[in-house]
């Protein structure tokens, strides 16, 4: 992995194929020995159920990701694929984020990202202000009087 991806993740536009790849290995790992568990048992199912949203989010991540930089994009086009590959991370995250006390965890690629870059984090940011500040009462709730 070059020293580029090695930044603290904190958009999912750094959301990376090694990172995908890096969780993936790291949950099969995890899971081995209970994907050999008896067949039919509990721990089995549940197992086989991680696997395969595992498998289902791995995929799309790796599609997404994989057409990100195609110029043929239009910009609706190009927002829905931002949208689902942070989306797709998150729940990712939330498979592997069990494991965070764990040696290999990577602490600092492995994640929740809530905007896709500064220039989004900027622009939610203004658009939640106004919203504040143009409320009735100014920010007080509604509803209540002040004497």
């Amino acid at each position: 992995m070059s020293l580029s991806n090695r930044k603290p993740l904190r958009y999912g536009e750094g959301v990376a194929i090694a990172d995908v790849e890096g969780v993936q290995s790291f949950l099969v790992a995890r899971t081995d020995s209970l994907f050999r568990a008896h067949r039919g048992s509990v721990e089995r199912h549940v197992v086989r159920g991680v696997r395969v949203a595992l498998l289902q989010l791995v995929g799309t991540l790796q599609h997404s990701l994989s057409f990100l930089d195609s110029e043929s994009l239009s910009e609706v086009e190009r927002l829905q694929l931002r949208l689902q590959i942070t989306l797709s991370w998150n729940a990712l995250w939330a498979l592997v984020s069990p494991w965070q006390w764990h040696d290999d965890y990577d602490h600092e690629r492995w994640r929740h990202v809530k905007y896709w870059n500064v220039s989004h984090e900027v622009e939610i940011e203004n658009l939640l202000a106004d919203s504040i500040s143009n409320r009735p009462g100014q920010g007080e709730p509604s509803g209540f009087e002040v004497d």
